[in-house]
């Protein structure tokens, strides 16, 4: 508690003392979805999947995969019979054929909406062994976007920091290299759907620096994004229409981190 109340001050902090954008972003630009985009099913990935101590229902639809060669991981939501969630992670060393005992990384939910909730995000750096997620979450202390890795491939996680608060449920993708760790996220506290960024040279210990991914007049969701060296991209969905239809257009927004 102490330490999620201490992050939030941090938060806070930098939210205020941002004075420009962290990152040198260029234009936005569009094209259609593609093989290859994040799919919200991965029927492989949900072989064998355990059943998780007090969590009896898996979400099957809210499976992610990250993984090189044969060290795969997979994390996922199950729910509890009062409709609050556990996330859930294993590990694999032999490319999916067999798994390590499930690890509960996350149980604090208090909320009430079973399975009906965006998927975690999830995103291992093979040279280094860390593995990160993002996930949003009802926590008894408040809702928001929370961020955990692991620095020996899953094997033990550190505190849940917070990337922010907000009680609209809010999808999120992270990326790595080293101490560089970088989430997006749906802002929850946004009128238009839009994508923020936070940033940490701390391996996520800290997000020092945040901002904005896609401007007010951009309607964006669901975010993934990846990181090579200083170089940043991050895809969104378009969103509805005022229509209320969904199409598949892709935008993207490639920057440097300054």
């Amino acid at each position: 508690m102490k330490y999620r109340a201490f992050a939030t001050l941090l938060l806070l902090l930098g939210l205020s003392a941002c004075v420009r954008e962290p990152v040198d972003w260029g234009d936005v630009s569009y094209r259609q979805s593609q093989l290859g985009d994040p799919d919200t099913r991965s029927a492989v990935m949900s072989a064998n999947l355990p059943a998780v101590a007090g969590a009896p229902a898996p979400c099957i639809r809210s499976i992610r995969t990250a993984g090189v060669g044969p060290e795969l991981f997979r994390v996922w939501w199950a729910s509890r019979g009062d409709s609050s969630v556990v996330l859930s992670m294993q590990r694999s060393a032999s490319g999916g054929e067999s798994w390590d005992m499930p690890v509960a990384v996350e149980s604090s939910d208090r909320g009430r909406r079973g399975c009906d909730r965006p998927a975690p995000g999830i995103f291992y750096d093979s040279v280094s062994g860390y593995l990160h997620l993002v996930y949003f979450i009802e926590g008894s202390d408040g809702a928001g976007v929370f961020f955990v890795h692991s620095m020996d491939k899953g094997r033990m996680f550190h505190a849940p920091v917070a990337v922010v608060y907000g009680n609209a449920p809010s999808g999120a993708s992270v990326a790595g290299i080293g101490d560089s760790v970088i989430v997006v996220f749906e802002d929850p506290n946004a009128t238009t759907p839009r994508i923020g960024i936070a940033l940490s040279r701390s391996a996520g210990h800290i997000f020092e620096q945040r901002g904005e991914v896609t401007p007010d007049d951009v309607r964006a969701v669901a975010p993934w994004v990846a990181l090579d060296q200083r170089r940043i991209t991050v895809w969104w969905k378009a969103g509805k229409n005022a229509a209320g239809i969904a199409g598949d257009q892709v935008g993207y927004r490639v920057g440097l981190w300054r």
